[in-house]
């Protein structure tokens, strides 16, 4: 029995949820069931995920297989189990040119987008390869920012929405006016941005872009379908913003450190994953600092930041 729903959307569009396990979440990849079958993300390479995900592709698509893997972006519940869809169905794979050097390089991943420069053997043992299952990944088709990629009569469109992570893109079907989000816009909860890839300024922008365009349903890789876009939308944005203004009356109080800011910001619940929580304090102490709304000082080998 498999964990996690598979629901028929719209013209052939299916949403598969694949499991996560322990701390990481379920994922949302979304099979279009055309001529050539193209899959939006591809969950874990761990067992319990790429079997369910493999038996819906086979049981929607049959003797069509799948054509294309489409990854949204470089972290391992997106792009994980495109190593066994490469052995099994010899698919192509299709990410933005920026994913290209981190895909095909777990170290470069580890560094670049975690930021684990001194214990970086060990977090790509233990998280990447031991947890998630994630191995090197060679991408066949390069892409570009409004470049489409066929789904039978239709065509998605790349949209480039960095800020979660440099490479990260969103897919957009015109015609329907649809857009296959990833996790720049998220159901439920709020789109992790930490160092060192993430930047909160960047990532308002891409929402703001993404505000712009035609948009009567989101498809999100976490959550649920979203049917008010410019609602959730502006959700988002005020919830970033608001975090900051958080993060300043902290500050107006008394100068703070980025795990006195951290501790104070979220609960005990949440603070088993204080290690990645540092780094979206960061994200937000950094982009305070380029508003000239903050400055830090060194104390004892650490930075204390205080209000300007």
């Amino acid at each position: 029995m498999f964990v996690g729903l598979t629901v028929l959307l719209m013209d052939s569009v299916y949403l598969i949820e694949l499991p996560g396990k322990m701390f990481l979440p379920n994922i949302n990849v979304y099979l279009i069931n055309c001529d050539e079958p193209v899959l939006i993300d591809a969950g874990y390479g761990f067992q319990e995920s790429t079997e369910k995900l493999l038996h819906e592709i086979k049981r929607i698509t049959g003797s069509r297989g799948l054509e294309k893997v489409v990854v949204t972006h470089a972290h391992p519940d997106h792009f994980a189990g495109t190593a066994v869809l490469k052995r099994e169905l010899n698919v192509s794979v299709a990410a933005h040119k920026l994913a290209v050097p981190v895909l095909s390089n777990l170290k470069k991943l580890a560094i670049n987008y975690y930021g684990f420069e001194n214990n970086v053997s060990s977090f790509i043992k233990l998280f990447l390869q031991g947890l998630c299952k994630a191995e090197p990944i060679n991408v066949d088709v390069v892409l570009n920012e409004n470049d489409e990629i066929k789904v039978g009569e239709y065509s998605l469109r790349v949209i480039h929405t960095p800020g979660h992570t440099p490479c990260h893109i969103s897919l957009y079907l015109e015609e329907k006016e649809v857009l296959f989000s990833g996790d720049v816009v998220v159901g439920e909860g709020a789109t992790w941005i930490g160092l060192p890839c993430g930047d909160v300024a960047v990532y308002i922008d891409s929402l703001k872009k993404l505000l712009k365009m035609k948009l009567k349903l989101i498809l999100p890789a976490h959550g649920p379908v979203i049917y008010d876009p410019k609602k959730r939308i502006k959700e988002l944005i005020r919830r970033k913003l608001s975090r900051e203004e958080e993060i300043v009356r902290l500050l107006q109080e008394k100068p703070r450190t980025v795990e006195e800011l951290a501790l104070a910001l979220y609960n005990e619940q949440d603070r088993y994953r204080l290690l990645w929580l540092l780094n979206v304090v960061k994200a937000y102490l950094k982009d305070l600092e380029k508003k000239g709304r903050i400055v830090y000082r060194w104390e004892k080998g650490k930075k204390i930041y205080s209000v300007k």
